[in-house]
């Protein structure tokens, strides 16, 4: 299930009122109900969508059966929603940077509607503020002003929100992108170092059901890692992130982290990196990304004096060192 099919912060506003009305404090609950206390915190708070078992587990002691009200919480009108932002990731994780400002406006359509609930308008807000900002990022190399919109995307929901204490809130899914995109920015204004701590902050709290997001996590630790020149760290969590598409059945993303994988083995002096490369160019192919590849040929041969080509259709790759 995904999170953004539901408001999850009435939802978490009712399971409160519930356990409050049965007289059972959090701590009765962590112990009788067989739940961590943070995760029912998080849950109470609209920042994580429980899984179906751990409601099950709830039910019997909240005497209600709380995946059937679940249900009440689905958000209506949710396609466009989900259409705009499969096009904003699609465009995100393949460098259509130029292209954003199709879905920016389309966002902003939507919002204009003005018949929808407070949750989902701060969703839709957010994740145009998330789009404006990588806009002023990538095409203006505005880094102020990109930093700006994410900060107000963060507001929306953590109004007392602030770079400078980050690490004392608890955060949804969505505020976890906000965050990550504010780590990317702090790779380029404040150094690697600071932009890495923010990430692996961000991988630690966020909870295991949000996949899509550890994978794009996992993907700029290890970047981060390459530009430190900690080759086996870099190569660590392109694997943690290359395992997590397999588990999870997706092709989102698996180019580029075995781009990475590559990489980090060439450095590490490793022949293995030939078919790491092969199978990034190979998945960048099936997924129809063929800016991402072109990008990725000019970069070995630039950079690592490799040279990726085709001959009958075979993928041939040439050390000129």
């Amino acid at each position: 299930m995904d999170g953004f099919y539901y408001d999850l912060e009435a939802f978490g506003e009712e399971l409160k009122n519930i356990r409050k009305s049965l007289g059972l404090s959090q701590g009765d609950v962590s112990k009788h109900g067989f739940i961590n206390r943070d995760t029912l915190r998080k849950i109470e708070n609209g920042k994580v969508l429980p899984k179906q078992e751990t409601l099950e587990l709830l039910s019997h002691l909240y005497k209600k059966d709380l995946n059937e009200l679940l249900l009440k919480y689905r958000l209506k009108d949710f396609s466009n929603f989900f259409n705009i932002k499969s096009s904003l990731e699609k465009k995100l994780e393949s460098g259509d940077f130029e292209n954003l400002r199709n879905d920016i406006d389309r966002l902003k359509k939507l919002l204009e509607k003005g018949d929808i609930t407070l949750y989902y308008s701060k969703l839709l807000n957010q994740l145009l503020l998330i789009a404006e900002s990588v806009f002023e990022k990538t095409i203006n190399k505005n880094y102020e002003k990109a930093m700006e919109k994410l900060q107000r995307a963060m507001e929306f929901t953590i109004p007392n929100f602030s770079l400078s204490n980050y690490t004392d809130f608890v955060y949804s899914d969505m505020e976890i992108r906000i965050l990550m995109n504010m780590a990317l920015i702090i790779k380029r204004t404040e150094g690697v170092q600071k932009s890495l701590e923010m990430l692996l902050f961000c991988l630690e709290n966020l909870s295991p059901e949000e996949w899509e997001t550890k994978i794009k996590i996992y993907y700029n630790i290890s970047y981060n890692y390459h530009i430190l020149s900690l080759a086996e760290e870099s190569l660590h969590y392109a694997n943690l992130g290359i395992e997590t598409c397999v588990k999870n059945n997706t092709l989102s993303g698996l180019g580029l982290l075995y781009f990475r994988k590559a990489i980090a083995e060439y450095n590490l002096g490793r022949e293995e990196y030939k078919d790491s490369l092969s199978k990034s160019i190979h998945l960048l192919e099936i997924t129809g990304q063929e800016k991402l590849i072109k990008t990725i040929m000019e970069s070995c041969r630039k950079f690592y004096n490799l040279e990726i080509s085709k001959e009958n259709n075979m993928l041939v790759i040439k050390s000129h060192e």
